[in-house]
């Protein structure tokens, strides 16, 4: 279930030709975000993510500690790529993922400039294209598909470099904002219309058992990790955060709005709990998965695990993930619809999605891990 169906990827849309400056070539969002990709030539694109109305916080940058710290796991990701370096973590002296010697870079966005934004300000991501795995990968190109997974193996291993480093920092932990979105919704708290009628729903459907379960996984989320300590998170990594480079050289991850410290389980678990809500979709007929070509979305999370986990623990596959990581997953797809409800609108298919949910909170999130 997307929030908004994006227009059409068109070649012209990936790489305009003849364009002269810089020029709008995609817009969709919600009202929580609106995204604007424009080109600026030589394969140069800019993502703006703007506030919408419904936009409920200041879009804040990393803490400068944490800012200094992607960007020595941004150089790491950059040095391995280019075969000058061994790809470990900033300052954590563990050893590079699994699979080719490269990750996704990380496009650390900057506040947009009057001239870019006006008066909605926003924040302003340069990266090699205009097209996201999220629109990639449904499309039913062999190509795109191509390009999505190997996409989604970069995006596992620079999770595993960004987790690779302790939150050390002295600035507080932040919260992790999709999280605090669901407590503010589990709660009532959230000035929601839609989101109110799908919270009534979603009570009737999970029952009083699955809705406290629901309840505790994500107070649980917002709690210090216990051994171990918290780590350095993208927050929200997710297939629309990615994008990779049309000549398939490279991916980027647009990364700074949600970047918090925690439990890696959380960002891991976000991107499975995505791909899982996807599969499901298309095998219920639900939303635009539903209603296109046949993906392999197994094919896709393992890719990404593949990304994640090192040499040594491949083998061991899912018992060597971090513990917790299918309750983050069902939690993803417990805010995505939550989301969905509060800043698109009622669809009857939330009914049923109501439904998954409880059916993957009954099986403590087990689905999520099945690929």
């Amino acid at each position: 279930m997307r929030p908004v169906p994006e227009a059409p990827a068109v070649p012209a849309a990936v790489r305009p030709a003849g364009a002269a400056g810089s020029v709008t070539v995609r817009e969709y969002g919600t009202r929580y975000l609106r995204i604007s990709v424009r080109y600026h030539g030589d394969a140069r694109f800019s993502w703006l993510r703007a506030p919408g109305p419904a936009h409920d916080r200041p879009q804040t940058a990393p803490s400068p500690a944490a800012g200094v710290a992607l960007r020595r796991v941004d150089a790491a990701i950059a040095d391995a790529g280019s075969g000058a370096g061994s790809g470990a973590g900033a300052g954590s002296g563990a050893g590079a993922p699994s699979g080719a010697g490269r990750g996704a870079r990380l496009a650390l966005g900057e506040r947009a400039a009057a001239s870019e934004s006006g008066e909605r300000g926003g924040v302003v991501y340069r990266v090699p294209g205009a097209v996201s795995v999220a629109r990639l990968l449904p499309s039913g190109d062999d190509t795109a598909f191509r390009l999505s997974v190997r996409a989604l193996a970069d995006l596992g291993r620079t999770l595993r470099q960004l987790h690779d480093v302790p939150w050390e920092f002295a600035e507080p932990v932040p919260p992790h904002h999709g999280v605090g979105r669901l407590l503010a919704w589990i709660s009532g708290t959230a000035p929601d219309g839609d989101g109110a009628r799908l919270r009534a729903l979603a009570h009737d459907r999970l029952g009083a058992r699955l809705w406290t379960r629901l309840t505790d996984w994500a107070v649980a989320a917002q709690e210090p990790p216990g051994r171990g300590g918290a780590v350095l998170l993208h927050g929200a990594p997710s297939t629309g955060w990615l994008v990779p480079s049309p000549a398939g050289d490279h991916s980027v991850l647009l990364t700074g709005e949600e970047v918090t410290g925690g439990d890696p389980a959380l960002d891991l678990g976000w991107v499975l709990g995505e791909l899982h809500e996807l599969r499901s979709a298309a095998a219920r007929g639900l939303g635009a998965a539903g209603q296109g070509p046949p993906v392999n979305y197994p094919a896709a999370a393992r890719s990404l695990l593949a990304g994640y986990l090192r040499k040594e623990d491949a083998a061991a596959a899912v018992e060597a993930l971090p513990a917790g990581t299918a309750r983050a997953a069902t939690l993803r797809l417990a805010v995505h619809m939550r989301d969905f409800a509060s800043f698109v609108g009622w669809h009857e298919d939330l009914r049923r999605y109501a439904d998954l949910l409880a059916e993957t909170l009954d099986a403590d999130g087990a689905p999520t891990l099945r690929w």
